[in-house]
């Protein structure tokens, strides 16, 4: 009987042991990220910081691209749609998420991280595409059918242009110059793909 209750108790502490370890590997990898970036990053440095074994981390993540993304990509907060309906802020509020992300701490040198592991392995970089599939291309290309709808940008809004035109110069200065990101960078671009696309109603 004891042996029972004691082989229950186990079973039901397990699961809280591999939640809690698991969310220890993904903290230390942002730790990790943030010190030494993707390209000298260190599955010996990770497991030693986590205090998880590498054949746990080799476990749950046999690609560990794919892990700093993974551990990246919750940084990254939710979207929140604009009150009103102005057409920069609804553009805007779909990229303004990465802008609020990089500003805070050493988030920025994490998502710089990130990425550049995206671009070097196959799987980070379908973890990364599927994010922005979801979170980012799919409404926006929502948004655009509405403003175009609304008389306000022009029915021939191509999704894949007006993507590389809002996301780039947040590639270009976390990628290229490993720079901050300024402040109000999301509205400044959403201008930019207004003054391509927009009719000029409704200023």
């Amino acid at each position: 009987m004891e042996m029972a209750e004691a082989e229950t108790k186990q079973r039901r502490q397990g699961p809280k042991r591999s939640q809690a370890s698991r969310i220890a590997i993904l903290q230390a990898t942002r730790e990790e990220l943030a010190e030494h970036g993707w390209r000298t990053f260190s599955v010996d440095k990770l497991a030693k910081r986590a205090r998880a074994s590498k054949q746990t981390i080799y476990r749950w993540w046999p690609s560990i691209g794919g892990l700093c993304v993974d551990a990246a990509l919750p940084l990254i907060p939710g979207p929140q749609r604009p009150a009103n309906n102005d057409p920069v802020e609804l553009i805007a509020h779909h990229i303004q998420p990465i802008e609020t992300a990089a500003r805070i701490g050493n988030q920025g040198l994490i998502l710089r991280a990130a990425i550049l592991a995206a671009s070097d392995n196959l799987e980070a970089g379908t973890i990364w595409r599927d994010w922005l599939k979801e979170n980012i291309r799919q409404p926006l290309r929502m948004t655009l059918a509405e403003l175009a709808n609304r008389g306000l940008i022009t029915r021939d809004w191509n999704v894949d242009f007006a993507m590389d035109t809002l996301l780039g110069p947040f590639w270009h200065r976390l990628i290229v110059l490993n720079a901050p990101i300024p402040g109000g960078l999301s509205e400044q671009v959403a201008k930019t793909l207004l003054a391509v696309y927009g009719t000029g109603k409704g200023r």
